[in-house]
């Protein structure tokens, strides 16, 4: 990793549209921003809070994440994701995650993403030892 990892930050905006509203199947469970797909964003945030630090030949895959729902957004809202590097131990990064409603500022949900930084080399070998 590049020095500076340790100050990192990844933001996401989205806008909630209906695609990304909570569905369980066919069926919508509620028509407002799931927690599936603020899962998604946060995860896009975290490794866009760390993406820039790699060296050549370094990748990173999640291995853990905790998402706390505290309000929701309707379809329309704007919605900034932001992921902040708060811990670095050799390949081990935690980031601390906040959803929040552009308009109102209101907390959406807040968690946890951690990633651990791998050779892309030692990356492919999981992934080819995964996929027999």
């Amino acid at each position: 990793m590049k020095s500076g990892v340790e100050h990192g930050v990844g933001v996401v905006h989205v806008t909630v549209d209906d695609a990304m509203t909570a569905r369980l199947e066919d069926l919508v469970a509620h028509p407002v921003y799931s927690t599936f797909w603020l899962s998604y964003h946060a995860e896009l945030a975290a490794r866009r809070a760390i993406q820039p630090y790699f060296e050549e030949g370094e990748n990173a895959v999640g291995a853990y994440l905790e998402i706390r729902h505290h309000a929701m957004a309707g379809v329309g809202a704007h919605v900034e994701i932001r992921a902040t590097v708060i811990e670095v131990k050799g390949r081990f990064i935690r980031c601390r995650v906040e959803a929040r409603h552009q308009t109102t500022k209101a907390l959406l949900a807040e968690g946890l993403q951690d990633q651990i930084v791998l050779s892309t080399e030692v990356l492919e070998e999981k992934i080819a030892s995964a996929l027999r």
